[in-house]
């Protein structure tokens, strides 16, 4: 049986570009490495003829993600490196049954009736293959011949899950404090002429307010890191920073009777990082800190060279700390440990996230770690102006 790669292959992978494209429109760096996998497809086919299995073959190598061809037995016949490596089947020789490759009986029908109505399209369920998650397409070869290709899209399917808990936080946290408002501002119409009642609905207003302009601050400041990128030629003196943001927020410290003590090195060259970003950073952990302290705690704030070109910004608390099991999350976008805690303490679960999305656009990184007997201490490296 002879199979032209050249004329099978590269309209059987437009086919399902196209599909994935409409399918989901969010995924353009999917698109862009499906791009590439046709350009790097075209290039082989020019330069070899594409008459025999084993070239084709061949030409299935040259892709990066996973590729299986099938026969109509349900045997795999041929598979490329990638997709050897992820159903651990390196030492396979093939052909082999299907079943080899991914022992999933449910999943297998499925493959089986999608196979059935080809030229048709069916949606194949993802494959979980250990800690990766597999989209599979298929498009049907001659002599009853498939082409199964698996796209590895674990990150996008991270990134839903994260969208799913994004858009569910926002509607919480703008609901509350809106139907808060509501309720008050029609509760004045009845009840305004009660002084009491009224001061009491004023200050209410005023706080739910002022929570949400600050949610809605900081949902700007994640979209302007995100797109506005950061300037390389930008620089700041950290100490001025500093002094700036602990004036603004003595009216917080001196009310809860928090001690802030700096330990800043006078020597330490600017900082590779505008002033805005960086009074961001600072203002953000300080915040935290005070707002997590219990009342007349301490709050640790120090500056100090970290090798050769980078400072080291810590802020420690004496607070309750975080569980270990969060402690890699909570710089995730709105990913709060306690939703009830964190709505007492006037949190939207996006400090933390603005303070490592700034550090790594300008070239730096965030940790997080628990101190004994208990507080949380987060340390940011910056890189300095040398």
């Amino acid at each position: 049986m002879q199979v032209s790669g050249a004329s099978l292959l590269l309209p059987a992978m437009a086919a399902m570009a196209v599909t994935w494209f409409f399918s989901d429109y969010s995924m353009r760096r999917q698109i862009r490495r499906y791009k590439e996998v046709i350009r790097r497809l075209r290039e082989v086919s020019g330069s070899r003829e594409q008459s025999s299995q084993g070239s084709f073959d061949e030409c299935l190598s040259a892709i990066d993600e996973a590729i299986l061809r099938i026969d109509d037995k349900g045997r795999v016949i041929a598979a490329n490196a990638r997709a050897r490596t992820l159903f651990h089947a390196s030492e396979l020789v093939l052909p082999q049954p299907f079943m080899f490759f991914y022992r999933d009986n449910d999943w297998f029908e499925a493959w089986q009736a999608a196979v059935a109505l080809l030229p048709e399209r069916m949606v194949l369920p993802d494959m979980q293959v250990g800690d990766r998650t597999l989209s599979p397409r298929i498009a049907r070869l001659s002599g009853g011949q498939s082409l199964l290709l698996c796209m590895d899209i674990t990150d996008k399917h991270r990134l839903e899950v994260q969208r799913r808990s994004f858009m569910a936080n926002l509607m919480h946290d703008l609901k509350t404090p809106l139907t808060s408002l509501l309720g008050y501002a029609r509760s004045l119409q009845r009840f305004g002429q009660d002084d009491e009642f009224r001061q009491e609905a004023i200050q209410v207003i005023a706080d739910e307010a002022k929570h949400v302009n600050h949610l809605l601050e900081s949902m700007l400041t994640l979209d302007q890191i995100e797109f506005a990128g950061s300037d390389p030629d930008a620089f700041c003196q950290a100490d001025d920073v500093i002094r700036q943001v602990l004036d603004m927020l003595k009216m917080a410290v001196d009310g809860k009777a928090v001690d802030v003590r700096c330990q800043l090195d006078e020597m330490l060259p600017a900082l590779r990082m505008d002033v805005d970003s960086f009074e961001r950073i600072v203002r953000n952990l300080l915040e935290n800190a005070v707002q997590y302290a219990p009342k007349g705690g301490v709050v640790l704030l120090s500056l100090q060279p970290h090798g050769d070109n980078m400072a080291h910004l810590s802020v420690q608390d004496n607070g309750p700390g975080i569980p270990d099991k969060h402690l890699n999350r909570v710089t995730e976008r709105f990913y709060r440990v306690d939703k009830a805690r964190s709505r007492e303490y006037g949190g939207h679960g996006l400090g933390l996230a603005i303070v490592k999305e700034l550090a790594e656009a300008h070239g730096g990184s965030v940790q997080l770690a628990n101190v004994e007997p208990h507080g949380l201490a987060v340390s940011v490296l910056i890189p300095l102006e040398l």
